[in-house]
């Protein structure tokens, strides 16, 4: 008996590395993709990490940070995520509506009582879902919104709250930040807080995550220094305070707390199962027709028919890429600290591998 139970650390020991031995494949695939995205010339840093089920199956920096410093990138360095802030945003929505503090379907006049009458009809789904009819950005738009500090998302809807609606709300699709914007001023009336003050405590303290609200004024020596690439040169990034962004673009995070707290929302520990179910299925316009968005994330399947979601984010100084298996619990976060195209496909692609590793052992 003594012996059986001096073999048992050993049978665990040998069934994690296993375990571990059943991802070599799909893991220096990751390796791979990562190094050749690195290698072009219009990258200076990257950040990959995957998460399955209640663990961090793989976490690493490539390039640098800082270029100027030859600073390598590591996992814990934080970036500007941009649209993956959404997803976020989302969720704190969602919270409150599981907790009874915030009927997503009331029309948001009930909450907030003095907006324009323009806004008058929209409810918080319908912020959500990106079919509430608010406009995107206008030309130079971005620029001025960029070049502005924000205390509260309500100094942020000034710049659009007057103007008219492009559609009815619920007629159809139309993707705009500033209805995360909006959405963010929501949660703060609703929360009672502040609105990062509410995902601080609410979220990202409870689950030890280094989420901030990315102010270019302060200094934060665990974000990656951010890059311009244009026309065959890198130049550091103009300036961009995405305070006023909030909800809708204006967080920095790491790959890593991207993932784990995407984790912990498959985990049960954010959300219960009918609101994670809500929140993984898409939105409907009136006529009952799909849009193929709901939280924060866009909806699909891969080529072997299997339900995923995914979001990308990328402006000045950053791209990113998100892609969530929910039956697996499979998290997949791409950042990196230069403007460019998308990394969605390279993030799904390694997703996939990883899944297809799953399902051949």
């Amino acid at each position: 008996m003594r012996y059986f139970l001096l073999l048992i650390p050993f049978v665990l020991q040998a069934t994690f590395l296993n375990a571990q031995k059943s991802f070599d494949e799909s893991l220096v695939f990751t390796d791979k993709v990562l190094s050749e995205i690195t290698a072009r010339e219009d990258i200076v840093g990257t950040s990959i990490t995957i998460g399955l089920a209640d663990s961090i199956l793989f976490s690493k920096g490539y390039g640098l940070a800082d270029r100027e410093l030859k600073v390598p990138t590591q996992d814990y360095h934080k970036f500007r995520i941009y649209s993956l802030s959404k997803h976020i945003t989302a969720i704190a929505a969602a919270k409150l509506h599981e907790d009874g503090l915030l009927d997503l379907d009331k029309k948001i006049i009930e909450y907030i009582p003095f907006l324009d009458e323009n806004l008058h009809m929209i409810t918080s789904r319908q912020l959500i879902g990106h079919i509430a009819g608010i406009r995107a950005y206008k030309d130079e738009e971005w620029q001025k919104v960029s070049n502005s500090v924000c205390i509260t998302p309500f100094e942020s809807i000034i710049s659009f709250q007057n103007d008219p609606l492009e559609f009815k709300p619920g007629e159809a699709y139309s993707y705009t930040s500033f209805g995360y914007v909006l959405l963010s001023a929501v949660i703060e009336k609703v929360s009672g807080q502040p609105f990062m003050e509410y995902l601080e405590e609410s979220f990202f303290k409870p689950l030890k995550l280094n989420i901030t609200l990315d102010n270019a004024d302060e200094i934060d020596n665990l974000t990656a220094k951010p890059y311009e690439y244009w026309k065959g040169t890198m130049y550091n990034a103009r300036y961009a305070n995405n305070t006023c962004k909030f909800g809708g673009g204006g967080f920095s995070a790491s790959s890593k707390d991207v993932v784990l707290f995407n984790l912990a929302v498959h985990q049960g520990k954010v959300l219960n199962q009918e609101s994670l179910n809500m929140v993984m299925t898409s939105m409907r316009l009136n006529n009952g027709d799909k849009t193929n968005y709901g939280f924060g994330l866009q909806y699909d399947t891969d080529a072997k028919g299997r339900y995923y979601a995914w979001h990308s984010g990328r402006s000045r100084g950053g791209r990113n890429a998100l892609v969530i298996y929910p039956k697996k619990k499979l998290v997949v976060c791409i950042s990196a600290n230069t403007n460019g195209d998308g990394i969605v496909e390279e993030a799904e692609s390694i997703a996939q591998s990883v899944l297809n590793e799953m399902e051949k052992n």
